[in-house]
């Protein structure tokens, strides 16, 4: 029980100090977020919601609303209206065909084809924006991280180092292994401080759960 309380408190220590440097690189990066390209636009789905309880009645009103909000979304985007357009004609000429081929006479409605057209375009604009602004902040979370750990001297190796051998121990102490255990200490920080914050608390459950286990469950 005294080496599991020794490991399950070296571990607690080294989370604490993730968690911290993570607050601190979120903190950091949080005013670089709202620069152009890296803030989060609003999805065309979330469009849609917010103007969903304002919409008329009226069918024909509901969907030149939306077809506004659309609008405003593809400026946002920089939808090349153009290529919409030459989809939006090519999707009713196969609408066409299909209903004439089923015994449909009712025709293909004009502004419902070019709303469902618009909204794919922008949901994959969006998604392909979202993941870009994502990987870029990641990555300048890492950086931000492995700056401060390196500035700070918060090297993963050291904290964890009584976890192990003393011949590990020995080659974690040179000068490149103390610098690669700062970088990993700036990585794992770039995990988030949510995610830390959940390792804490599983710890503290285990350390709970071994506690119970040595004192008979009382």
């Amino acid at each position: 029980m005294d080496e599991l309380t020794q490991i399950l408190g070296v571990l607690g220590a080294y989370f604490a100090v993730l968690l911290v440097l993570a607050v601190s690189v979120e903190t950091i990066l949080e005013p670089i977020s709202w620069f152009k390209g890296l803030r989060k636009k609003v999805s065309p789905d979330e469009a849609l919601d917010d103007i969903k309880d304002w919409l008329p009645n009226d069918p024909t009103l509901a969907a030149t609303a939306s077809a506004n909000a659309i609008a405003n979304l593809t400026e946002e985007y920089k939808v090349v209206v153009a290529d919409v357009a030459d989809r939006v004609d090519k999707i009713k000429s196969i609408a066409a065909e299909t209903a004439k081929g089923l015994g449909i006479t009712k025709p293909v409605d004009d502004l419902e084809t070019k709303l469902a057209v618009y909204v794919s375009a922008l949901r994959a604009k969006y998604s392909v924006d979202e993941r870009r602004r994502i990987t870029i902040l990641r990555l300048l979370s890492a950086l931000i991280g492995m700056l401060i750990a390196i500035f700070l001297k918060i090297n993963t190796f050291e904290i964890l180092g009584g976890l192990f051998p003393a011949e590990v121990q020995q080659t974690l102490a040179i000068p490149v292994a103390q610098y690669g255990g700062m970088v990993l200490t700036g990585l794992a920080a770039s995990a988030g401080s949510n995610f830390w914050h959940d390792q804490l608390g599983k710890l503290r459950a285990i350390k709970n759960a071994a506690i119970q286990i040595t004192s008979g469950g009382k």
